[in-house]
């Protein structure tokens, strides 16, 4: 099957056509599985006859429906011409038990593979935010939802992540229609609203989920790591710290936030907003591109090389944790309330023994989460760390 044209009007028309069988390795070089997941395999392939390097995507017929491979072509291909979408060739057919379809191939992979320990730099995370706010503003506003919004269906066309291109529209829906719950989904990319759904339940496609799974995105690509496990506000911890900030029960900001000014934070409080009516918009992240978002200027890129702490910026790191260590002395072994108070505790069988050492451990932790740049061993012997 092949399409010649691509109208505007007919992007929710999604057409069922004949697919032609062939033969696959008469017509293409298979050269390598670049991935391969619960419903598909992705090969890299050269078209013989053309010479042409691409990418074919195959969903075994017993996995998928006829209708369901027609509607994910059909997007790929009528949104491809953003340029932060994946281009998809006007060619389908079905081949050893599978739909397949042809796209242009990204040398670098996908954002799962380039992301390191530590996060990615500043800059990149804010090229990266532009382009993939710019895809999922495109889709949005055809009244689309992505719905599978994650680092694996970002692909990477140069190292420096000048150019990347959102792909995976097996899962898109519209606005409004209802849809199922993903199986296959990270549980920390789920938004609240669809991770406190049962298993089979039914719910209403909104494209402010897809703004949610850019947060965490974001998150991921600044720092390495989700910010918490599940949008759990009971089980979780980290996310119920993060909504007892943001409802503003405490101005204490969660751990694994602090590293960012509080512009970065503002946007944070606005796409994890827990009701999705009051989530941010996909395009506000604009808003923020020019401000600085990190802290630490120190973050490691895995386009470039790493920065070290300068000596000036050690001595000033190490002379602060000496000086908490001393303040722990002195709250532990001066305040002669606190003796007597121990004492009485004691008389009645009640265990009050400080360990230096879990004391210890526990400010170095908070100073490190301040400061991730701090690694060498050398500055672990300052605060004692080799011992815990």
């Amino acid at each position: 099957m092949k399409l010649h044209e691509k109208k505007e009007s007919s992007i929710h028309r999604v057409q069922e056509v004949m697919l032609e069988e062939i033969d696959l390795s008469a017509e293409y070089n298979i050269e390598k599985t670049l991935g391969e997941g619960s419903f598909a395999k992705v090969l890299l392939a050269t078209h013989r006859r053309t010479q042409t390097r691409v990418v074919l995507k195959a969903v075994h017929q017993e996995l998928t429906t006829e209708k369901d491979f027609y509607r994910e072509f059909h997007y790929s291909y009528h949104l491809s011409p953003h340029p932060n979408i994946l281009s998809s060739y006007a060619v389908a057919f079905k081949a050893d038990k599978c739909y397949i379809f042809a796209q242009e191939y990204a040398p670098f992979g996908d954002l799962a593979g380039n992301v390191r320990a530590g996060g990615l730099s500043e800059d990149v995370c804010k090229r990266i935010a532009s382009q993939l706010s710019s895809a999922l503003d495109f889709l949005h506003s055809k009244q689309l939802a992505h719905r599978d919004v994650k680092l694996e269906n970002v692909l990477v066309f140069t190292q420096d992540m000048s150019k990347i291109k959102l792909c995976d529209f097996g899962c898109i829906k519209r606005e409004g229609q209802l849809v199922s719950k993903i199986r296959c989904t990270w549980v920390p990319f789920l938004p609240p609203e669809i991770y406190e759904i049962i298993k089979n339940e039914r719910f209403t496609c909104k494209r402010s989920a897809d703004c949610w799974q850019f947060g965490i995105v974001l998150f991921v690509c600044l720092t390495g790591n989700p910010p918490w496990q599940s949008a759990d506000p009971i089980q979780d911890p980290d996310y119920s710290a993060f909504q007892r900030w943001l409802k503003r029960r405490t101005t204490k900001i969660p751990t694994t936030f602090r590293r960012f000014t509080p512009r970065l934070l503002r946007y944070f409080r606005r796409i994890f907003e827990h009701k999705a009516e009051k989530r941010a918009g996909i395009t506000e992240i604009n808003k923020y591109l020019k401000d600085t978002w990190c802290l630490n200027k120190l973050s490691h890129s895995a386009t470039s090389t790493s920065v070290d702490a300068s000596d000036t910026q050690v001595a000033k790191r190490a002379d602060s944790l000496l000086y908490l260590d001393t303040i722990v002395d002195a709250r532990l072994n001066v305040d002669e309330n606190k003796n007597k108070l121990r004492k009485l505790l004691n008389s009645y069988g009640l265990e009050t023994a400080v360990d230096q050492k879990v004391v210890t451990k526990r400010i170095w932790e908070w100073v490190m989460q301040c400061d991730s740049s701090i690694h060498d061993s050398q500055y672990l012997t300052v605060y004692g760390n080799e011992s815990m």
